[in-house]
C-alpha cells in the first residue's frame, strides 16, 4: 500500500538553529571550565592495610590517604565518610530515622541477626604524616561523618598525607539483608560469608558545589573521587577473597593469608571473603571474569555474556578484572570491578554488570543525581534483555506500561517520600527518559550519544548537564525543553485518536482525515502508525506542539487501524485512547460480525470438548 501524505503539522524546531546552539553551548562550556581558577577534581590515593578477625567479626585497619588540593582555595579541614556508624545501636543516625519514617520499621533491632550485635566504626588515631614523625590531629565524628581539623590550612595545589587507624565492627545480618535493597544493608556477614563494603574512612568529595557531606541514608547511594588504591588484606588461610582491582601478591603462613590488590582510577574499593567459595575464571579480550559462587552456577558465563554485550554497545569494559560474587548479605549491589549477587536472576546480574559502565567507569553523584547510574543501568539491562536474551519489549521494558511516580526525577534521594517513589522515579522513569530520547533522536544517533558520553567521561564524574551537552552536540538539537520537563517536573500528557473521516475520491481511492490530540502539560513529538487492509504500514511523526492536529492521507487500500506511539516510546499513562480500529460490517442491533464469530467459535469448541 502506498500512502500519500497531504498535510501534517509543521515541525516547531529548527534543526539548523539547534545545531548552532549546541556548538555554541560546547564552546562556552569549554571557555567556562578553562576560566575556573581551581583544577578539580582533587587528586586522591589510598594505601590500606586491614586484617579480618573472624572470631570477633572485626576489621582492624590502617589507612594512608594522600590528598592534593585542587579546590582553588585553602582548606582547614578534611572530611571522611564513616558509613558503618549508621548502624550503631541507639545512634539515631539519619539512616535509622529514615528506617522509621520511610520504611516504617519501628523495631530497629530487626536489622541485627544477633540481639547482642552492633555495627560501628571507631577511629583510634588520625595523624599528619611528616618526614620526621606523625603529628596527631584533632577529629570529631557526627553521624557518619569524620571531620579532621588541620594544624594549618592546606593551600591550593599542595599535597597532604594523613594516616588513620580504625576499627570496623561488622554486623551479622538477618536473612532479609541478602538483598541490599532491603533496609539498605550493604555490608556485614552471614553464614560465614563476609561482604565488606563502605568499610574504610572514605574521603568526601569536594567539587564545584563544595563539600558533599551527606550522611548514610535509607534512600540513595554514594559519591566518590576517582582514586588509586593499594589494599593489603589479611584473612584466615582457608578464605577465598574477591575484590576491586588486580591481585598482585598472595602470601600464606601461620594460619593466615595476606593478599595485596591494586586498583587504579576507581572511586571505591569493596571485597568479599568466605572459606567455601567455588572459583571459576574466564578470559575475554584480555579481561579476566572471575566468578565466586556458593550455590549459583555459571556466574562467570552469565556475567561475561552481559559484559560482552555492553562492551560492544557502549564501549570497552574499563578494567582488567571483573569479579562477580554470590553473597549472603548486601546482594544486588555494584562496586568498581566487583558486583555482589544475592538471588542470581537475569535482571540482578545484568543490572549490576551494567553499573560497571554507568557508576563504575562513568561516575556520578548518586545521592543527588541517581538517575545517571540507576536509570542508565536499568535502560542498559532492558536493552540486553531485548537484544541479547530475546525478550519482548513489552515484558523487558519497565516503562512499557508507565505510571507517573508523582515526584521529580532530579532531586536528592532524601527528598523522596518512599522507596517506591524513589525506585519509580530514578530507575523506571529514568530508564523511560532514555528510551524516549532514543525514539526522539533515532536508534543510531542515540547509540552514538551513549558511546561518546562513555568515552568522554570514563574515569570521571559526570553531571546531568554533561550528559545533556553530549546529547545536543551529537544530535545537533537543542533539548533543554525535553530534559527540563521529564527530569524536573511531573508533567504528564495523553495522546488520543479523536476522529477518522473518509471520503471517496474520483479515482477510486479514499481520502482519510485523521484527527489526533494531546492533553496535559507536557509536550512531545509522537509517531503515528497507519495500517491498511493488506497489512501494509506507514509511520508518520506528529510534532505534538498544539492540542490538536490533523493528518490527511490518500490510499487505494482501506485504512483499518491508527495507533499513536506504537513502540511505547513516550511516557504516557493512558493508552486506551491511542488506537482507532475501523468498524466492521455488523448485524442488526449493532453487533459486529467479528464478535459474533468469536462467540460462536468459543461455544463450538466447548461443545466439542464436552463430548470428548
Amino acid at each position: 500500500m502506498r500512502w500519500t501524505l497531504r498535510k501534517v503539522q509543521p515541525p516547531a524546531y529548527d534543526a539548523g538553529a539547534m545545531g548552532k546552539r549546541a556548538i555554541w553551548l560546547t564552546f562556552w562550556a569549554i571557555v567556562a571550565i578553562s576560566g575556573i581558577a581551581y583544577g578539580l577534581p582533587n587528586e586522591v590515593s589510598y594505601t590500606i592495610e586491614a586484617e579480618l578477625n573472624t572470631q570477633q567479626n572485626v576489621i582492624q585497619g590502617h589507612e594512608i590517604v594522600k590528598f592534593t588540593n585542587k579546590t582553588g582555595q585553602p582548606l582547614d579541614a578534611l572530611y571522611f565518610h564513616v558509613y558503618p556508624n549508621a548502624f550503631k545501636r541507639g545512634s539515631n543516625s539519619r539512616y535509622q530515622q529514615e528506617l522509621r519514617e520511610i520504611a516504617g520499621l519501628q523495631d530497629l533491632n530487626a536489622i541485627y541477626a544477633d540481639p547482642n550485635d552492633d555495627a560501628f566504626m571507631a577511629i583510634e588515631r588520625v595523624a599528619l604524616q611528616t618526614e620526621r614523625e606523625p603529628v596527631p590531629l584533632e577529629f570529631s565524628i557526627e553521624d557518619t561523618l569524620l571531620a579532621v581539623r588541620l594544624k594549618e590550612p592546606l593551600p591550593d595545589g599542595e599535597t597532604i598525607t594523613l594516616s588513620i587507624d580504625f576499627v570496623y565492627d561488622l554486623m551479622e545480618v538477618p536473612p532479609e539483608a541478602q538483598m541490599a535493597a532491603h533496609w539498605a544493608i550493604r555490608s556485614g556477614h552471614r553464614n560465614g560469608v563476609y561482604t565488606i563494603a563502605l568499610w574504610y574512612p572514605k574521603l568526601a568529595v569536594y567539587d564545584e558545589q563544595g563539600w558533599h557531606l551527606e550522611p548514610y541514608g535509607y534512600l540513595g547511594e554514594f559519591y566518590g573521587d576517582f582514586a588509586d588504591y593499594v589494599v593489603q588484606l589479611t584473612v584466615p588461610e582457608s578464605f577465598i577473597v574477591g575484590a576491586t582491582g588486580q591481585l598482585e601478591l598472595e602470601a600464606v603462613g601461620a594460619g593466615e593469608k595476606t593478599l595485596r590488590f591494586q586498583a587504579k582510577d576507581v572511586h571505591d574499593f569493596a571485597w568479599v571473603a568466605a572459606p567455601n567459595y567455588r572459583v571459576r575464571e574466564l578470559e575475554w579480550n584480555g579481561i579476566v571474569v572471575r566468578g565466586l559462587s556458593l550455590a549459583l552456577s555459571a556466574l562467570p558465563e552469565r556475567a561475561l555474556s552481559a559484559l560482552q554485550y555492553f562492551s560492544e554497545t557502549f564501549g570497552p569494559y574499563a578494567y582488567p578484572v571483573f569479579t562477580i560474587a554470590e553473597v549472603t548479605a548486601g546482594g544486588g549491589m555494584e562496586y568498581p570491578g566487583i558486583v555482589m549477587i544475592g538471588q542470581g536472576s537475569d535482571y540482578e546480574i545484568s543490572h549490576e554488570v551494567a553499573h560497571q559502565w554507568w557508576y563504575g567507569a562513568v561516575g556520578n553523584d548518586e545521592f543527588n543525581e541517581a538517575w545517571l547510574d540507576e536509570g542508565f543501568a536499568t535502560y542498559s539491562q532492558e536493552r540486553y534483555f531485548i537484544e541479547a536474551l530475546g525478550y519482548a519489549e513489552a515484558s523487558a521494558r519497565s516503562t512499557w506500561r508507565f505510571y507517573e511516580p508523582g515526584e521529580i526525577v532530579l532531586q536528592p534521594a532524601s527528598a523522596f517520600s518512599s522507596l517506591r517513589a524513589y525506585a519509580r522515579a530514578v530507575y523506571t522513569k529514568g530508564s523511560g527518559v532514555l528510551w524516549m530520547l532514543r525514539g526522539l533522536l533515532g536508534a543510531e544517533t542515540f547509540d552514538a550519544v551513549l558511546r561518546e558520553y562513555y568515552q568522554r567521561f570514563t574515569f570521571r564524574n559526570a553531571k546531568t548537564p554533561d550528559f545533556i551537552a553530549v546529547v545536543e552536540e551529537v544530535s545537533g538539537q537543542e533539548l533543554d525543553w525535553f530534559f527540563d520537563q521529564w527530569l524536573r517536573t511531573t508533567k504528564t500528557l495523553d495522546f488520543a485518536v479523536k476522529d477518522v473521516q473518509s471520503e471517496r475520491l474520483e479515482d477510486g481511492r479514499d481520502r482519510y482525515t485523521v484527527t489526533v490530540s494531546r492533553a496535559g502539560e507536557a509536550v512531545m513529538p509522537v509517531d503515528v502508525r497507519f495500517v491498511g487492509a493488506d497489512g501494509s504500514e506507514q509511520m508518520l511523526r506528529w510534532d505534538g506542539q498544539s492540542a490538536e492536529g490533523t493528518l490527511t492521507l490518500e490510499s487505494a487500500q482501506p485504512l483499518v487501524r491508527v495507533e499513536i506511539d506504537p513502540r511505547h516510546w513516550v511516557l504516557e499513562e493512558n493508552r486506551e485512547n491511542n488506537v482507532w480500529i475501523a468498524r466492521q460490517a455488523s448485524l442488526p442491533g449493532g453487533l459486529p460480525l467479528w464478535l459474533v464469530a468469536a462467540v460462536v467459535a468459543i461455544w463450538v469448541s466447548r461443545r466439542i470438548a464436552l463430548r470428548a
